[in-house]
């Protein structure tokens, strides 16, 4: 994203600001991006570029299978397309995608179809685009030719400028589609694929469970936590966050609960957080704090706080500020 910010003329700055990503870690294999920074990113792109279109296809065509490492290794031993399908589904947490991803049979056809609908609105062309392009290139890959789908159905308008969709030129595009989804026969998920190996599946697939098991085992409360403490506009609804967790809104609320917490104690929990470090910023006034934290008005704020704290916002930034060690000459 930042590579293609750059040449659009995006400074890296620009890019990253905002997302907590040091610029050196952009050169680092062993540096780890979580979802919100990315998503931080791409709303950063996405507003700089003025949504351009094609945005998305450019960066997903630049995500090659290897990036993917072991997960990849397993798709490209996959006896046939289904069975790779399958793969990748299963471990859609070990890749890159923001949006929800599932496989829909129709008779004689096969939709793999991409849900937008718990991606923030601002992003999401810019989701289904880089998805679409990057599924299309482990395609090509896994079966060892260009792979061309029967048509692509896309929920958005067609755009004005339609240049960038030249890359589809063989394949029919249905904008204003009621989903989003590559649409190919349902006879080709049963083509053998030219690399299969049964053994290197097997154990590829052992790696991937076992990688996947770790990322569960951080505990979704947690990684939930940081998104709320983290996110860059306010406080997101859940849906945003299990899209940031590759899960869906039910999924979230089911594992939260075995947890024995649930979202709203989450949110709640994080807005006294921030709003206890947005206290020490003398810049802001309890009405903008209390807009950042998503409350309707200021008295709702107050109320929240006074139960948090027993104290008004007011009161406890006094009461801090007195208490701040001083400086000596």
């Amino acid at each position: 994203m930042v590579d293609v910010g750059v040449e659009r003329g995006v400074a890296v700055p620009a890019c990253l600001v905002g997302s907590g990503v040091d610029e050196n870690a952009l050169a680092d294999d062993a540096a780890h991006v979580r979802a919100w920074q990315e998503l931080t990113v791409a709303q950063n792109l996405v507003r700089a570029t003025g949504d351009a279109p094609g945005l998305g296809l450019e960066v997903g065509s630049r995500i090659p299978l290897r990036t993917y490492s072991v997960l990849g290794f397993a798709l490209l031993a996959s006896p046939t397309l289904r069975e790779a399908a399958a793969v990748g589904l299963r471990y859609l947490e070990l890749t890159f995608a923001m949006v929800g991803i599932h496989l829909q049979e129709d008779g004689n056809e096969v939709r793999l179809i991409l849900d937008d609908g718990l991606v923030p609105p601002p992003v999401r062309h810019f989701f289904i685009e880089r998805e679409i392009a990057n599924i299309r290139a482990i395609l090509d890959t896994i079966v060892g030719r260009p792979f061309t789908p029967l048509r692509l159905d896309l929920r958005f308008p067609r755009p004005e400028e339609s240049a960038p969709y030249k890359v589809f030129d063989d394949v029919p595009i249905a904008f204003g589609a009621p989903r989003n989804a590559i649409v190919t026969l349902a006879a080709v998920l049963e083509q053998s694929l030219p690399q299969a190996d049964q053994h290197t599946m097997q154990v590829c697939e052992r790696e991937c469970r076992l990688l996947l098991a770790r990322r569960t085992d951080t505990g979704f409360a947690v990684r939930a936590r940081e998104l709320l403490m983290q996110w860059p506009d306010g406080i997101p609804d859940m849906g945003a966050v299990a899209a940031a967790l590759h899960l869906s809104t039910r999924t979230l609320h089911r594992r939260l609960a075995v947890e024995d917490t649930s979202y709203r104690r989450l949110v709640d929990a994080a807005r006294h957080a921030r709003a206890v470090e947005m206290l020490s910023d003398l810049g802001l006034g309890v009405d903008q704090i209390a807009v950042r934290l998503g409350y309707a008005d200021a008295a709702a704020f107050i109320r929240a706080f006074r139960r948090w704290t027993g104290a008004t916002p007011g009161a406890y930034r006094t009461r801090s500020v007195r208490n701040l060690p001083r400086s000596h000459a």
